[in-house]
């Protein structure tokens, strides 16, 4: 990677609006959600919803711009392309990422559906079932990347949850294909096994165009390649220079020229685990993008998860940089 690039990370995904609600495991099975899967319903599904509780916690989110946003915090140079609407939560997405010193290349449009939203409904065991309202998401299209960020960055990360919108799949092969021509990595997250199972054979082509870095869980990994997690990690790294897997307690496991390297997990108590991947996502980046080992990048992914979901929400409160250092993962 070229070190006169100015852009470390760019993100291309989802600018949703986070709304986080306590939930028990009776309400779920009353409302017919398979829990711990998202699930794309209408705006007024999530309204309706939100009538019957009292107290919620909104928050920028969006499962790129997580990983963006705290890879930020982390000292990356981020910038994150997603289409939202000029309406009161638009707007406090880009507060929200601006205040992460994150560049927004594209702004707010006047027109279009509203900004999109995410329903995050937290069981007692932490787990999170997730209903998306789309909204101005769903109009992100070629139009909205100028090909110069492309020019300008190291790693761009994708955003599997896109696949459901044929104009989104369309970009992502048009970006693999510049990977050569304008010297970027790309990087994907499966991001929902529900999503792998609708877009199998496209995320497959996808694979085919070297993306070099891949992340996943053990069901999204599994349900791509209709096999146990080590033979799926062993076909993924067939066609990626890095496939990763993240296990939840047991920490996670990646695969490099058919070779593995596992991480235990950080035993904390687990309040939420809305985000985790996300924030794995982006401690692995952080490492990646300065030159850390395989190894050590895994350590610091584990631990950005780890911090996450000690908190309700996807996005870490303390300064993980600075705890990081004190822990001794990473060095002054």
């Amino acid at each position: 990677m070229s070190l006169e690039k100015n852009i470390d990370l760019l993100g291309i995904g989802n600018a949703i609006t986070d709304i986080l609600i306590s939930v028990d495991y009776q309400f779920l099975e009353k409302m017919k959600f398979n829990a711990g899967t998202m699930h794309l319903v209408d705006f007024n599904s999530i309204n309706e919803i939100l009538e019957k509780f009292r107290d919620f916690k909104v928050s920028a989110g969006g499962s790129v711009a997580n990983t963006i946003s705290l890879a930020s915090n982390l000292g990356n140079r981020c910038a994150f392309l997603g289409k939202r609407k000029n309406d009161d939560r638009g707007k406090m997405f880009s507060k929200s990422m601006n205040a992460s010193n994150i560049l927004l290349p594209n702004r707010e449009v006047e027109i279009g559906d509203p900004s999109s939203t995410c329903l995050v409904m937290i069981t007692p065991n932490g787990e999170r079932t997730m209903l998306t309202y789309l909204g101005a998401s769903t109009s992100l299209s070629q139009d909205d990347v100028d090909l110069k960020l492309l020019e300008n960055t190291k790693i761009v990360y994708l955003e599997g949850y896109l696949f459901d919108l044929p104009e989104a799949k369309n970009l992502f092969n048009i970006i693999a294909d510049k990977q050569e021509e304008y010297d970027f990595e790309l990087a994907l997250s499966l991001s929902d096994p529900f999503c792998v199972k609708r877009h199998k054979e496209d995320f497959l082509k996808l694979l085919e165009k070297k993306i070099k870095i891949i992340f996943s869980n053990q069901e999204e990994i599994e349900s791509l390649f209709d096999c146990d997690i080590e033979n799926a990690l062993l076909k993924s790294s067939n066609k990626a220079l890095i496939s990763i897997c993240t296990q939840g307690e047991k920490g996670s496991t990646l695969c490099k020229n058919g070779k593995f390297i596992k991480r235990n997990a950080y035993k904390i108590n687990v309040k939420d685990t809305t985000g985790a991947g996300d924030s794995f996502a982006a401690g692995f980046l952080h490492g990646y993008i300065n030159n850390y080992s395989l190894s050590k990048c895994s350590e610091l992914g584990n631990y950005c998860a780890a911090e996450t979901v000690k908190v309700i929400g996807a996005r870490i409160d303390s300064n993980i940089k600075e705890l990081l250092e004190k822990n001794k993962i990473l060095e002054n």
